[in-house]
């Protein structure tokens, strides 16, 4: 069995990495083959297994790294906003601008089911999955909470999530749709989806936050 330095290690192991996104978003996971991912770096089939269990693990691991993003961004844009419906407002708009520019999360999360996309993975590595996902949305939902005077106080975050995904996650999912409307109206300039988007997110953190 070939022995890596960590520098090859960890190279390696960055390239499958980036190499199982594509494929996995062109092909999707059950036509992606092991063997696919490796030739691309140079590495043969049985070497796969140094550094991952399954393909599966990849998928996993993609995910993760997405979130980590997602976490770095939502920390520098709540950063100095102390008002909690404006600290909402952009927890929202941080969430509906991940949605939208992020391909892997945008195939995989908002327009399928992402435990028929990934295939193969676990109970157990499903039950990771929404733990890094509860780990990166929740606390900056308590922290709002917590800023607030109005209904969000007394609500479970999930609720809040919940609502975030109803009204804002549906709409990116149907964006294409409100596109091909937007195209023969004239009433709203910049388009109804984001015309939606604002007025929703406005809406929404507004009647969460402000006391009654």
């Amino acid at each position: 069995m070939r022995k890596f330095s960590d520098e090859e290690r960890e190279r390696i192991r960055e390239k499958l990495l980036e190499t199982a996104r594509e494929l996995l978003l062109k092909f999707g996971p059950t036509k992606t083959t092991v063997r696919d991912i490796t030739e691309p770096v140079g590495i043969a089939k049985p070497t796969f297994y140094q550094f991952f269990d399954a393909k599966s693990d990849l998928y996993v691991e993609i995910f993760q790294q997405e979130l980590d993003e997602f976490a770095k961004t939502l920390e520098s844009e709540l950063a100095g906003v102390d008002d909690p419906q404006e600290r909402l407002e952009q927890f929202f708009r941080c969430y509906v601008e991940f949605g939208e520019g992020n391909e892997f999360i945008q195939e995989v999360f908002i327009k399928r089911d992402y435990r028929e996309v990934l295939g193969d993975v676990s109970s157990d590595q499903l039950a990771e999955i929404e733990r890094k996902e509860m780990e990166v949305l929740v606390p900056p939902i308590r922290d709002i909470q917590a800023r607030s005077d109005g209904p969000v106080s007394e609500m479970e975050p999930m609720t809040v999530l919940g609502l975030m995904g109803s009204a804002l996650g549906l709409s990116i999912l149907h964006k294409d749709e409100y596109d091909e409307i937007s195209a023969t109206l004239d009433e709203i300039q910049d388009g109804i989806y984001p015309h939606l988007q604002r007025e929703m997110i406005t809406t929404l953190a507004r009647g969460l936050t402000v006391e009654g």
